[in-house]
């Protein structure tokens, strides 16, 4: 069974069942998009969330997983590890006037 790696969000029971029934749907090819039109076509040997934790989605279902493969699927890792890091906390008080302003 694959490692889940640094993940926030346990994958659900019966991942590796899953995980083996996404691959053989999507024929163990990698569904990567490409500009140019068609897709990677790569074979795959992950698959991962569309819209995953990062999004703030919590979403296992079939039609939210893809098969990709290794190169596809640590580049899309990257950049959302990369936007969570980078994302700026929120603020915890409103901004307050600048107190040589006049009103």
């Amino acid at each position: 069974m694959p490692s889940q790696g640094r993940r926030s969000a346990p994958l659900p029971k019966g991942w590796h069942r899953i995980r083996r029934r996404i691959l053989k749907r999507d024929g163990h090819v990698c569904q990567w998009p490409l500009a140019a039109g068609g897709l990677c076509g790569e074979p795959a040997n992950q698959v991962d969330h569309k819209q995953g934790a990062a999004q703030g989605v919590d979403d296992h279902s079939d039609a939210n997983l893809w098969a990709l493969c290794q190169w596809h699927h640590d580049q899309k890792t990257g950049r959302e590890a990369s936007a969570v890091a980078h994302a700026k906390p929120p603020r915890r008080r409103p901004a307050e006037a600048h107190p040589g302003l006049i009103n």
